[in-house]
């Protein structure tokens, strides 16, 4: 798939931008805080709803305006129109179409548009939190799996419903044992599709690591959860719901001194280790960034593979970043996949058709 046009209104810095875009690379060039990561920010917004830099709605439209608009559009790979048209206001409200259909859910049109995108913030998903890791794989697993991200909004709500419930002071042992039924079923689903998942990203990953790392390093992904199961042996074993329920259950005195939840697929993990160790602790700061690279671009190539067509390529100021044989290695792998580079000017490297936009002041020259 590939993008064509652009159009943003009160998007950012931007008051209004109708931009056309070369099917192979395009590559933005200005001096900081002009704009450049704002294209790409608003093309991330198109496919997940979501900025990559924050969760603020007031922080996408452009100061004094009330609303922002983003339309989009492009072709499948079997030639498909896309058309996509987001106006979003001050109070969080969302009108989305594409193809001419309005959206009522959201899960209805999350992975209409598939991007991966990596920026500076992707170092947090090795170096920080879990809740940050989880947040990323479920994005990852929902723009494939529709199914996926309904079933995590579900898990979300009965999760919350129990949590309030955890803080009566009389608690209704029968209504935890409903939610917590609830909770397991959709566990069962949710830990199975990360699991195989994981599995997944963990080989495209640790081959395109290879190759980026010239065999100097060994890239390892691994799932960690609650479940006194091993993860290889989650896809066969036929009484995982059970299993969960049966371990939320034997958790509840500690759940209710606690006062909320305590265990469930809500604090599960993974794991990213380099060399056998793991990498936040023992590793620099261009081994956390080759690593992260080397995630990203297994996602790009996951996608191909169940869906039959690449998602369009974010890269927002990393290029510079790399060595000369990194940089080539990555330059090499977008050779068939829609790109937008920001803040380089190495285009005397780079082979393929490129177009080249001057961003200043939110404007494109």
């Amino acid at each position: 798939m590939y993008l064509s046009s652009l159009y943003l209104k009160n998007f950012r810095n931007y008051n209004e931008l109708i931009i056309n875009f070369n099917p192979k690379l395009n590559i933005f060039i200005g001096k900081n805080a002009q704009g450049k990561t704002n294209i790409l920010e608003s093309i991330f917004f198109c496919s997940l709803l979501k900025s990559h830099r924050t969760n603020r709605i007031n922080d996408l439209i452009r100061f004094g305006e009330d609303r922002f608009t983003i339309e989009i559009k492009g072709k499948k790979d079997n030639l498909k129109d896309i058309e996509t048209n987001i106006v979003l206001n001050s109070d969080g409200k969302k009108f989305i179409s594409f193809s001419n259909f309005k959206v009522q859910k959201i899960s209805d049109f999350i992975g209409y548009i598939k991007v991966v995108m990596f920026s500076p913030e992707d170092l947090k998903i090795i170096k920080e939190s879990p809740i940050i890791r989880r947040k990323f794989l479920d994005m990852s697993i929902s723009q494939l799996d529709n199914k996926y991200l309904k079933y995590i909004i579900s898990y979300n709500k009965i999760l919350n419903m129990k949590n309030i419930l955890l803080k009566n002071e009389t608690i209704d042992d029968t209504l935890l044992d409903v939610y917590d039924h609830q909770i397991a079923t959709f566990s069962e689903f949710i830990i199975r599709k990360r699991v195989n998942y994981i599995k997944y990203l963990n080989r495209f990953s640790c081959e395109l690591h290879d190759k980026i790392s010239n065999f100097n390093e060994k890239l390892k992904i691994a799932y960690k959860t609650f479940l006194n199961l091993e993860c290889n042996d989650l896809e066969e074993n036929i009484d995982i719901r059970n299993e969960i329920f049966d371990i939320l259950k034997r958790n509840r005195k500690n759940d209710k001194i606690k006062r909320f939840s305590t265990i469930g697929i809500h604090r599960d993990d993974f794991g990213v280790y380099l060399n056998e160790r793991q990498i936040f602790n023992y590793s620099s700061q261009g081994q956390q960034r080759s690593a992260t690279i080397s995630i990203k671009l297994a996602i790009v190539e996951m996608i191909k593979k169940f869906t039959g067509e690449y998602p369009v390529l974010l890269l927002d100021d990393i290029l510079s970043e790399l060595d000369k044989s990194r940089r080539n290695f990555v330059l090499n792998f977008i050779e068939n996949i829609q790109t937008f580079i920001t803040g380089t000017d190495i285009t005397e490297c780079i082979s393929k058709d490129y177009s080249i936009f001057n961003i200043k002041n939110g404007m494109v020259l």
